[in-house]
């Protein structure tokens, strides 16, 4: 997975991470739990050939994106518009480059990043046609989320994930790419989780939802002690059209167990990349 940094539209620079096909015509977006980086792939060997490009980006304060002065500046509607100008100079450029087609894109939100997600989707509209909320607490829980992680281990439980969870040694490379990811979040502390803090406190994520028209996909795990049916339940009620898929064995991983279905409504039919194109011919092992 490569990293870089780029100035957003609030004049922050943020740590961007992309894997997949850099050139696909299809552009999907991921936003990360709490604590979290954007550099997290829940299974590289899906996502390599798939014929998609995920992108993700480093919140203030975690990762690779300069931390805010005061975490209470936190604002979600700036975080918000440097994402959407993110996606419009990437559909630019990609267009310049190499005549890809980003007319719109899709989005995923993993925990409280589900937050970050739904409001870009209702936000901007004419960016995303396609949205998945993965393993997500209800509006009620999202910022009890994100302050539990200020007291929680420097360890993937910070995440709510299930140590004993069988996805960890099941998945090749899972439980390394979390541990990564979580490595990555702390790399300037806490102030990744102290600005998450009062963004998710911000209410205004949820108060319109119903304006969002993207096609919505909810995934949600059974076993999920985290965000369980009643938080799935809540979704679907304040989405219009919204789907519900209930794994019955997986827990908060479903992320990486249901990937495939994941991207499979984000970026439909391997984003139109033909089978023989979708590694150019010369299949490459990512990294785990």
């Amino acid at each position: 997975m490569a990293g870089t940094r780029i100035r957003a539209a609030s004049g922050r620079m943020m740590g961007l991470f992309g894997t997949g096909d850099p050139i696909a015509d299809r552009l999907v977006l991921m936003c990360h739990p709490t604590p979290g980086s954007g550099s997290f792939d829940p299974d590289p060997t899906v996502t390599s050939r798939w014929g998609v490009h995920l992108a993700g980006l480093d919140r203030p304060g975690y990762g690779a994106t300069d931390a805010l002065d005061d975490p209470a500046d936190a604002s979600m509607r700036e975080l918000v518009e440097d994402l959407a100008s993110f996606i419009e100079y990437t559909m630019k450029t990609a267009d310049t480059i190499s005549k890809a087609d980003y007319t719109q894109v899709g989005l995923i939100g993993w925990g409280t990043g589900a937050a970050v997600a739904a409001s870009l989707a209702e936000r901007h509209p004419e960016r995303i046609d396609r949205l998945a909320i993965v393993s997500a607490p209800a509006e009620r829980d999202i910022p009890k989320a994100a302050r539990r992680a200020l007291i929680a281990p420097h360890s993937i439980e910070a995440l709510h994930v299930d140590p004993a969870d069988p996805a960890l040694d099941s998945r090749l490379g899972l439980r390394n790419r979390l541990e990564r990811m979580v490595d990555e979040a702390y790399l300037q502390g806490k102030a990744g989780i102290e600005a998450d803090r009062y963004l998710m406190a911000d209410a205004s994520w949820s108060r319109d939802l119903g304006a969002i028209r993207a096609k919505t996909a909810l995934f949600f795990g059974e076993q999920d002690s985290f965000a369980d049916g009643d938080d799935a339940a809540w979704w679907q009620q304040q989405i219009p059209g919204a789907t519900l898929s209930l794994s019955p064995r997986a827990g908060h991983l479903v992320l990486a167990t249901e990937w495939e279905a994941i991207l499979q409504h984000v970026a439909p039919n391997h984003g139109d990349v033909a089978e023989d194109q979708r590694d150019h011919g010369h299949p490459v092992m990512p990294r785990l």
